[in-house]
Parts: C-alpha cells; structure tokens; sequence
C-alpha cells in the first residue's frame, strides 16, 4: 500500500491584496512523480517555495512525511527529506563542480571526507564525474542542469522539487535529464515536477496537478489531462508554451 508523502491542504499564499495561490489541495504518494502544470501565473513556483519553506502559507496545512511543516525554514525542510532547484540554475560558479555538490552533502553529513564520497557518487549518477575539478560557472546550460540535480541528490533527499528543471534544454538533453529523474526515482525518490513541455510532463508523470490563476484547475493522470475540456481551454490549447 502506498503512502502519502507530501499533503496539501487548502494552501493560499496571498502577498498583500494579490492572491498567488488559493485553496489547492493534492496529494503526492511515495515514489511517485508528480507533474505541477499551468500557465505563467498560475502559482507554481509561489506554491513551491511555500513547501520548501521560502514563504510561510496564508492559510492551509503542507504536511512533509507526517509533520506539519508551515513554520519550517528552508534549511529544516532540507534536513527532513526535501530539497528543491531553481527555474534559473545558480551554481557557485567559481568553486568546482565536486566542490558545489559537497555544500548539498553537508545538509546530511558533517565530514568532509564523507561529503566528498556522497558528492562523486552523484556526479557519476548524472554522468558529471570528469567536470569534478571544472569551474562550475564554465559549464554550459544543460552540464549546468544535471549539476542542479547532483546537488540536491546529495542532500539525501526523500522528495525533489523539480521547477522547469529542463527548462532551455534541447531534445536530446531533456531526454537525458528525465532519464535520470527515472533513475532517482528508481532509488525510491519522490518528485514533484514543473515544466512547460508537455511532452516530457506526459512520458514520466504518474499524476498531473494543473493550476490556473492560482486555484487548482485539474488533477489526473496524463491521459486524463491532455483529455480533459478545461484543461485545453486554460493552457494546452491557450497558445502558451510556459508551464
């Protein structure tokens, strides 16, 4: 029997007068991958950074593997199982590539041997172990978006929160990026996944929540969402190309 892992339960994030996120609720259970789609606007990133602990929620409830996690700053969120990447990759350009996957190491571990050890072992899961003494700010786009994921890994996560983590990314490098989300997930990691390309949303997402105007407009399977009336009305047949 599968278990849920992350709840949210009626979430409002208002900034002033300005409501960013209104009453969703949804549910991801272990090991699952969890599509979060709508148009700019929608409240996907406002909702993310809620979880996380980057903004506190107006009202509701995110419970995180059983504890309620309103209060939690982003540095405790990391330490129960939850880490998150960016929509704009912000590696720490002039240290190294080994040397920016050691700082996610030493969210679960105070040495700096061990934290090496973690931190190659993620590059050699995302193919980066022969950048390990590159620059990281020389790396290109896509070397850069499979360092995002190598950090977070090292963290020793139980949930990722992926924003637009292909994002700029050609055909073939999106590919290789949902091929190691596959894997992560393999590795009994759970994912809740931005993205504005449907195509990589429908092949590797077990349930799809879609936002419009910060309220929840939909949730199903990929097949029920790419069916579904409302769904087309809003975003996929809006002409908007921007999850």
């Amino acid at each position: 029997m599968t278990r849920k892992l992350l709840c949210i339960d009626n979430v409002s994030k208002h900034f002033g007068g300005n409501v960013a996120v209104s009453e969703v609720s949804f549910a991801v259970e272990e090991k699952q991958i969890c599509g979060l789609i709508g148009p700019n606007g929608a409240g996907k990133t406002t909702l993310f950074n809620c979880i996380a602990g980057y903004y506190p929620v107006t009202s509701g409830d995110i419970v995180f593997n059983g504890l309620n996690i309103n209060r939690k700053r982003p540095d405790q969120v990391c330490r129960l199982g939850m880490a998150r990447t960016w929509q704009r990759v912000k590696p720490m350009s002039n240290m190294t590539v080994l040397e920016n996957v050691m700082v996610g190491a030493f969210a679960s571990t105070g040495a700096l041997r061990k934290a090496e050890t973690i931190a190659r072992q993620e590059l050699l899961v995302v193919g980066l172990e022969n950048y390990a003494g590159k620059l990281a700010g020389s790396l290109p786009i896509g070397l850069k978006k499979k360092l995002e994921l190598a950090r977070v890994m090292a963290t020793s996560p139980k949930m990722l929160l992926l924003d637009e983590i292909c994002g700029g990314l050609n055909k073939t490098e999106t590919g290789i990026i949902l091929g190691i989300i596959r894997t992560l997930r393999e590795r009994g990691v759970t994912i809740v996944f931005i993205e504005h390309d449907m195509k990589a949303v429908t092949s590797i997402c077990d349930n799809i929540v879609v936002l419009s105007s910060g309220e929840k407009l939909a949730e199903g399977t990929p097949v029920e969402i790419t069916a579904n009336p409302e769904v087309i009305a809003a975003y996929l047949g809006g002409g908007s190309s921007n999850a």
